[in-house]
């Protein structure tokens, strides 16, 4: 697919008209003034754009005001859509050359954007955006207003990344917001895993990167449906990753399908981990395969084959970027 590259420097990288964090908002305002004064209190300042999709109440409008910041853009739809084309909603409405979305119950680190303004003047116009490690858990991350030294562990992430891995839970993922229009956003259809294949298509049309440093929180609501969470965050990742590997024969042997079947029983017991009270499906696509592989996954050596593998597929730990000078 081609995409058209957006000038995207000043000499001084005043990240204000460099880096949106946007917030596509519906109903809720539990915990939006969490998420919002992560935004605000970065220590290098940005953008921020609220997208309320026609919210039956002027709550988020209201909070807003209150924080009299001229930083922060407020949109109101006059439509309600489903939550993927809200998000769409976010890129057509972003004015800076890069943004990133956030959840409206999820929060950034104090310093995500000084890591961001690090990066753009590292890599420049040689990427199309990076993605950050997550904190996810029930619990509020007590890290994320602590300032630490920026990490310079930073690797490129192959588009067979996509086969095992999710670049993260969904906050931290800065992009090129000129990118996110080319490859036409997120694909409705494909909702509950829309991010997952968005994520995917920016690999496969640019050069992404990983930072292996915890700049994102992923709030995991003890009210959530475990069910559900099951169904969408493993058995319909797992389905689409088992199409991905059939249309690239080239990877599509039994290495790869057993690391597939190891990375689906790691986000299952990690869910088991998170939702230990509640009972938990046991409806899953080739269940046989999901057995064999914990069968043989109980031997050290097997295991410790899978993560080499996987991470031999995902990362080009060698890559190195020539900084922009």
């Amino acid at each position: 697919m081609q995409f058209t590259t957006m000038p995207i420097f000043v000499k001084k990288y005043n990240m204000k008209e460099q880096i949106t964090i946007a917030f596509p908002v519906y109903k809720r305002t539990d915990y939006f003034r969490t998420a919002l004064d992560s935004a605000v209190n970065q220590t290098v300042k940005c953008k921020i754009l609220v997208v309320d999709n026609n919210s039956p109440h002027d709550e988020f409008k209201k909070i807003i005001e209150e924080y009299n910041n001229p930083l922060i853009e407020y949109i109101k739809t006059s439509e309600t859509v489903n939550q993927d084309e809200n998000f769409n909603n976010c890129i057509r409405n972003v004015k800076t050359p890069w943004m990133t979305i956030l959840h409206d119950d999820d929060y950034l680190h104090i310093q995500y954007v000084e890591l961001a303004e690090k990066i753009i003047k590292e890599y420049g116009d040689k990427i199309g955006g990076f993605a950050v490690e997550n904190h996810v858990s029930v619990e509020e991350w007590a890290g994320a207003n602590e300032k630490v030294k920026l990490t310079d562990d930073i690797v490129h992430v192959k588009p067979t990344f996509f086969y095992f891995r999710q670049l993260t839970p969904f906050p931290g993922v800065l992009f090129r917001t000129q990118l996110g229009l080319d490859i036409n956003g997120f694909d409705v259809p494909l909702h509950p895993i829309a991010d997952l294949d968005f994520w995917r298509r920016l690999t496969e049309n640019s050069t992404m990167l990983f930072v292996n440093q915890k700049m994102a929180y992923y709030r995991i609501s003890p009210n959530q449906s475990t069910n559900r969470l099951i169904d969408d965050m493993v058995n319909n990742v797992y389905k689409y990753r088992l199409n991905l590997i059939r249309k690239r024969k080239v990877k599509n042997n039994l290495l790869t399908r057993f690391g597939v079947e190891y990375v689906r029983l790691i986000n299952l017991d990690f869910f088991k981990s998170q939702y230990p009270h509640l009972d938990i499906t046991q409806d899953y696509p080739n269940a046989g395969w999901m057995k064999f592989t914990r069968i043989i996954t109980k031997a050290k050596l097997f295991a410790k084959l899978f993560d080499w593998y996987i991470r031999k597929l995902c990362f080009d730990t060698r890559f190195i970027i020539s900084p922009k000078i």
